[in-house]
């Protein structure tokens, strides 16, 4: 059974559009048998790292702070994988960046030399394969994601894990508003939940099933005109 820790880090959680894409796709995991637990990192309590590598000399693995990060390292080093749902900030959450920056334990106090660049090496104990992204955005292009798309790619890279195909849903106020007033959006959230399948049976997210996620609902034409 694969094991997923997945994190909604949204600040508006459950009522963000990031939950539009996320929920079906997390459907989508568990209808394969995967074993999804969701956690949003607005309820976690997770200091800000204050930089001092006390985690990496003088305890190793262990940071000074006494708050929820402990237990969920422990939880994140037993996933297979892990799926994040963030909505573009400028150009993160602020919770989300926390946790990013808080996984500092999860390495061993040494670096090593990976495609070109010198990166922290993962604890040996990890079972982490694969990352998935889930983002949405209130404007119209796919450009838009680029610094989050970025961002994620970099830390699959230190994790050594293989980051999918992301799910990006631009527009996605429109998205929100259309499934409020009970107009069709089937075609996306289905594609959610069949990249959800996807991503826990293969690992892979088909290219056909993200273009159908981030399908335009208007043209730029008619966004500028309704924004501009």
């Amino acid at each position: 059974m694969v094991m997923v820790l997945a994190f909604n880090c949204s600040p508006r959680m459950e009522n963000g559009n990031t939950a539009l894409i996320l929920n079906p796709f997390i459907a989508g995991m568990r209808k394969t048998g995967a074993n999804v637990e969701l956690l949003y990192t607005k309820k976690l309590k997770i200091e800000p790292c204050i930089g001092d590598f006390q985690c990496w000399s003088k305890t190793p693995g262990k940071c000074h702070y006494h708050d929820d990060m402990p237990e969920l390292l422990a939880r994140m080093s037993e996933a297979d994988y892990w799926v994040f749902g963030a909505p573009v900030y400028a150009k993160l959450p602020g919770e989300l960046q926390n946790l990013f920056n808080r996984t500092m334990p999860l390495f061993e106090p040494k670096v090593v030399r990976r495609e070109g660049s010198l990166l922290p090496s993962r604890k040996k104990e990890m079972k982490l394969k694969r990352i998935a992204l889930v983002s949405s955005c209130s404007y119209w292009g796919i450009e838009n994601f680029d610094l989050v798309v970025k961002t994620f790619e970099f830390m699959a890279k230190a994790f050594d894990a293989r980051l999918s195909r992301p799910l990006l849903r631009p527009n996605a106020d429109l998205l929100s508003d259309m499934i409020k007033k009970g107009e069709n959006c089937e075609n996306i959230l289905k594609a959610a939940e069949k990249a959800g399948t996807q991503f826990a049976g293969t690992g892979i997210i088909g290219k056909d099933t993200s273009e159908a996620v981030q399908a335009p609902l208007m043209s730029l034409e008619q966004f500028l005109a309704e924004n501009g």
